[in-house]
């Protein structure tokens, strides 16, 4: 009998909980509880392969005993098999599959947002001066396939990715500081040291999110694709014969992951399950025999055999195969607009529905173009008084009652109020409905009716009309925009809406091409708000967000392409955003980052970058009345990862031989 610690969670979570105050400044969690646990279990169909011999027994196949993982489950120690059904609506990725596997970062955020514990690392220290990180892995971790994980596939990625520039033209924010990029060191098979040339206090918040599971890369499965480990020829001739001009295309092509879930079926994986299978209609993954995690007894997650994921068209037809009881597990595809109907048929279809909330600061959010590519129609967006006039001229009362069943509360874009940032004033600026004075706003803009067919022309006299592009995705933004459009539409605006696809969406909004979009105004915690301040801030074009492309280029590639921010009031408005933001990601006193992180929202609100709708609302989450260890209450947001950071693996069916 051994024991063995798992870092503690703070896992008491309501549907109205906020985020801690100082969440964004608490040290990582590593504070120990020590389980007693006898010996380690598998499930029976490893079992049967460590029995034929096909696999090594479960004591070779995780950490060492001091450094595994033990998940406290929500519920109960639960039981092998079973298959869960989930949909996505693209074929690479944003599925509810993602939601079932953990992202396999190095930390990861608390479920209630309070601040960060460790994942695929087992610890993360910092000097005194955040300056230099040291990340401590976890000993005997083992890829899918086997092979050791260690320093090495760190080092891959810093050496051969990172600072490759085929592979990584432009270094991202989060690696580098006043310009030049991080240092990182092996210090030993299990020890990498990430030095900065500034202060860097919220990198423990980094290595929760987007970009920092890179940092694991399965170098002995990997170097094949690449020059510095391959003959150069052979690697031409092996990108032609797979269709593709270049060898990093072949290299991405055979690295493809989404949120850190390998769906490529060769590459090795650190997550709960491996993708065996992907088609155009279909991804299939099943359980990673080296998974790292156990329960409190000792046996080996996941406890679910499958996920198959069924790529679906549309999300409306989702929302029949959901009621039919045809998914077992639907949160990105679920809707608070037809909760009623969840409930309706939930016996009928075996499943339930449980609330938890959005952890948003606006479920919707609404971005005009600040840097189109139209002279005339840039100078409209860009005139304060326009986006006024769009805020104002929002009835946010009716957005509530008629989508969110009044349990929603109208607010303008910004934190939530338990940020440290947060002020009352930011979340009702301009959020009062007041049509007559938004039609007067347009009227000084320049906006009139000008030919008489009752829509509002160009000073020029030319027609004025754009379109709001989006992605459907998490929250109801179908019903939001045509709500959102209709009400503009009343103030004489000639505007639509137009739903693309998420590939779609990541070449027309960093392009520059869109006139406005929308999106969920997450980031509204301090786990993200300090390092992804994107929707109030021009520091890289998004895929999710269109202000200001050219600008946010601009800043992205060190003025090496895009647009500089004009000499004008908008313009250098623009620019102090990015310099507050820039001094905030560096700052060593916390007081002082607290009144540079208020400074940006006050801009937000007073310069409404984002236009908010409503926010803290309920969001359903649909799953099979036999899953088990499933929270009834939580946040549905990317800043905590959604149900990632309620350690899914522990999912199990009451009846896993019915499933």
């Amino acid at each position: 009998m051994f024991k063995i610690a798992r870092f503690a969670l703070i896992l008491g979570l309501t549907l109205l909980l906020g985020l801690s105050a100082f969440a964004a400044e608490k040290t990582i969690i590593e504070k120990t509880e020590e389980y007693e646990i006898a010996q380690l279990g598998q499930a029976p169909e490893l079992a049967e392969k460590v029995e034929d011999g096909e696999l090594s027994p479960v004591e070779d196949r995780v950490p060492v005993k001091e450094d595994l993982y033990v998940v406290e489950p929500n519920e109960s120690i639960g039981k092998y098999g079973g298959t869960i059904r989930t949909t996505s609506i693209t074929p690479t990725g944003y599925g509810d599959d993602n939601n079932l596997m953990i992202f396999t970062s190095p930390l990861q955020a608390l479920p209630d947002g309070s601040g960060v514990r460790p994942q695929v690392a087992k610890k993360v220290t910092s000097s005194a001066d955040k300056t230099t990180w040291t990340m401590y892995l976890r000993r005997g971790m083992k890829w899918s396939d086997g092979h050791p994980f260690t320093a090495d596939d760190v080092m891959f990625w810093y050496n051969d990715y990172l600072l490759n520039e085929n592979l990584t033209p432009v270094v991202g924010s989060a690696w580098k500081v006043n310009g030049e990029v991080m240092e990182v060191t092996k210090l030993d098979d299990y020890t990498v040291e990430f030095k900065f040339v500034a202060p860097r206090p919220f990198f423990q918040n980094r290595l929760t999110q987007a970009g920092a599971w890179d940092l694991f890369m399965p170098k002995h499965y990997l170097k094949q694709f690449h020059p510095a480990y391959e003959d150069a020829e052979k690697l031409k001739k092996m990108a032609k014969d797979a269709g593709f001009d270049h060898w990093y295309q072949l290299f991405n092509d055979k690295n493809t992951q989404v949120w850190g879930q390998s769906i490529n079926p060769d590459r090795p994986t650190l997550a709960s399950f491996r993708c065996v299978k992907r088609t155009s209609d279909r991804r299939i993954y099943e359980r990673n025999p080296y998974y790292w995690k156990v329960d409190t007894e000792g046996n080996q997650l996941p406890y679910i055999d499958r996920i198959e994921t069924q790529i679906v068209s549309d999300k409306e037809v989702v929302q029949g195969m959901i009621m039919s009881g045809e998914v077992d597990f639907a949160g990105m595809m679920a809707e608070i607009r037809n909760f009623p109907m969840y409930k309706k048929f939930e016996s009928q279809g075996g499943f339930r529905t449980v609330l938890w909330e959005t952890g948003m600061g606006s479920d919707v959010i609404y971005m005009f173009n600040l840097t189109h590519p139209d002279p005339q129609m840039r100078e409209i967006f860009q005139d304060l008084r326009f986006r006024k006039a769009m805020s104002i001229g929002i009835n946010r009362q009716e957005i509530n009652d008629t989508i969110y069943f009044g349990k929603a509360t109208p607010r303008q874009f910004t934190n939530l109020e338990s940020s440290q940032y947060f002020e009352p004033e930011f979340a009702k600026s301009y959020i009062e409905y007041d049509p007559d004075r938004a039609k007067e706003l347009l009227d000084e803009v320049g906006l009139v009716d000008q030919n008489g067919d009752g829509w509002r022309d160009l000073p020029s006299g030319d027609p004025f009309n754009f379109t709001v592009e989006f992605y459907v995705m998490e929250t109801p933004k179908r019903p939001n925009v045509e709500l959102v459009t209709q009400h503009w539409r009343e103030l004489g605006i000639n505007c639509s809406s137009k739903s693309i696809s998420g590939e779609l969406a990541n070449q027309r909004a960093p392009g520059n091409l869109m006139d406005a979009t929308l999106w969920h105004g997450d980031k509204a915690t301090d786990i993200l708000f300090p390092i992804q301040p994107q929707f109030r801030v021009p520091h890289a074009p998004g895929w999710e967000r269109t202000i200001w492309p050219a600008w946010s280029t601009w800043y992205n590639t060190d003025g090496e392409s895009g647009e500089e921010p004009p000499d004008t009031e908008v313009g250098r408005e623009a620019d102090k955003q990015h310099e507050r933001w820039v001094q905030i990601m560096k700052e060593p006193n916390r007081e002082k980052r607290i009144e540079l992180g208020k400074a940006i929202l006050e801009s937000q609100a007073e310069n409404l970058w984002s236009i908010g709708t409503v926010g803290k609302s309920p969001y359903p989450i649909v799953l099979s009345a036999d899953l088990r260890n499933f929270p009834e209450s939580g946040f549905w947001v990317w800043d905590t990862k959604w149900a990632c950071s309620r350690d899914p693996s522990q999912l199990y069916y009451e009846n896993p031989d019915q499933h």
